[in-house]
């Protein structure tokens, strides 16, 4: 059993206190068959007759891998609380899920769409479909419903603000200046085995908002930037059959972030998509 020191305990309830907040968990429901306008993952995406579909560069339609409803969903401000969010990714063999390399903030292998209203009038025969699609090309392997909760989440390891604020906090508990570079560093074994389990990645974390939780590390280029999460895709099995239900490489995970101000004016374009594996 572990003996976790009190120094360790004290630092990671201010941890908690001072990161607590809302994000919306998104569970994968095998039981409810989706729709066109449901919450999903895969499948066939909701989309108006009169609007372009997302095209990558050699033309080719785009794949849809996750679509929320917001107003199904529950979804409040500065998250849209009516309309439609949908992820799509190019199906380009040269790409890596439509990343060139495991990042794309220009938006070349992927999309992000709002749609404000949901028409009843979308029906499966105006969308694009892929006959066949690669499983090498795609995280998602099958349609499935999404159901949303909204929950209390804290800052985890991987987040690349959470040494900054554990070494303050540091300082402000202990009065100490330790020399190491890393927390995993300051603290012996047993300490840093409980974070990993009471602050690191617990699987599936599929999330909007909230902090992201990296197989890796702290992938983005710019946190004061892409400040704001959202979506995290993780990878999971089945319970039913135990095949992928999502699959980034090696039990990876998906990332869009975006800009708190743009999130807030419904601006989409300057998204910052990753993925990260073990």
């Amino acid at each position: 059993m572990e003996q976790v020191s009190e120094r360790a305990l004290r630092i990671a309830e201010e941890i908690r206190r001072r990161t607590e907040c809302e994000h919306y968990r998104l569970m994968l429901n095998e039981e409810h068959v989706p729709t066109i306008t449901d919450s999903k993952i895969g499948g066939l995406p909701y989309w108006p007759a009169n609007k372009e579909y997302p095209v990558d560069q050699q033309g080719k339609p785009m794949l849809m891998l996750m679509q929320v409803n917001c107003a199904q969903s529950g979804l409040q401000a500065p998250l849209p609380d009516h309309g439609m969010l949908q992820w799509f990714i190019s199906l380009n063999p040269e790409l890596m899920y439509g990343c060139r390399g495991n990042y794309d903030d220009q938006g070349t292998g992927f999309h992000i769409v709002y749609h404000d209203e949901i028409g009843e009038s979308a029906t499966p025969a105006g969308v694009p479909t892929h006959d066949t699609v690669d499983d090498m090309l795609t995280p998602v392997k099958r349609e499935t419903a999404i159901d949303v909760v909204i929950e209390q989440t804290v800052m985890g390891v991987s987040d690349g603000r959470f040494n900054q604020l554990f070494f303050d906090l540091v300082k402000e508990i202990t009065g100490a200046e330790p020399s190491d570079k890393r927390w995993y560093q300051y603290l012996d074994n047993d300490d840093c085995l409980y974070y990993e389990k009471e602050l690191g990645m617990k699987r599936p974390s599929h999330q909007i908002l909230g902090y992201p939780h990296y197989t890796q590390e702290e992938a983005r280029r710019s946190i004061e930037v892409h400040d704001s999460l959202l979506f995290q895709l993780d990878s999971q099995f089945s319970t039913i059959d135990r095949k992928a239900l999502v699959m980034w490489g090696d039990m990876g995970s998906g990332f869009i972030f975006i800009n708190r101000d743009d999130l807030a004016a419904r601006d989409f374009t300057r998204t910052y998509y990753c993925w990260d594996c073990g």
